[in-house]
């Protein structure tokens, strides 16, 4: 019998963390299906085992329900926070039953303790996107099922038109390398913070 050097248990620990990348979306209205094209792009990658690449499409946080056993997801979306399109913003959401109480944010009607931060917003409200309140319900319902992932990180991209189509805008297409090397450091985070 040999012992496993400690770092390299680390490491083995953080590789066995599941993490989600959702991305979620209306592909058929232009910008608002931001999420759907990154993923899409993100399947092209040689991610390790341990991260799942899902188009969550408009079925979207429902999916997270089904997923037993997510240690981080992260949620890509259009987010309409009064920026100029193309913005990238990124933040976490915070259960606030197992956060100090310090922290910043506003939980919703009917989500229980999960709170948003407010910072990126243009008017310090934290409005995030179209799929706001879905996000916090199922995080809310994930939670009374005992499968709510330890951390939950949105990426979004201020959209430039929400309309019948199917191109992103230039703005949004010219986001997605941006949004990949975000979500790219969110498992690299998990990877190396072990």
């Amino acid at each position: 019998m040999f012992d496993v050097p400690a770092e390299k248990s680390k490491i083995s620990d953080a590789i066995s963390k599941r993490i989600l990348i959702l991305g979620i979306g209306n592909i058929l209205l232009r910008d608002e299906g931001i999420g759907v094209h990154v993923v899409n792009q993100l399947q092209k990658y040689g991610l390790p085992d341990n991260v799942e690449v899902i188009d969550g499409g408009t079925a979207g946080l429902d999916i997270l329900l089904s997923q037993k056993g997510v240690n981080k997801l992260v949620v890509v979306d259009a987010i309409r926070a009064g920026n100029k399109p193309g913005t990238i913003i990124k933040f976490k959401i915070q259960n606030s039953k197992h956060v100090p109480s310090t922290s910043s944010g506003q939980a919703l009607s009917g989500t229980e303790g999960f709170k948003i931060p407010g910072a990126g917003f243009s008017d310090g409200q934290p409005q995030i996107s179209l799929h706001q309140v879905n996000l916090l319900e199922a995080l809310s319902a994930a939670e009374k099922m005992n499968c709510v992932p330890e951390e939950v990180t949105v990426i979004g991209v201020e959209p430039a038109e929400i309309d019948w189509g199917l191109e992103l805008t230039e703005k949004a297409a010219q986001s997605i390398p941006k949004v990949i090397e975000q979500v790219l450091e969110e498992i690299g985070d998990v990877i190396h913070r072990e």
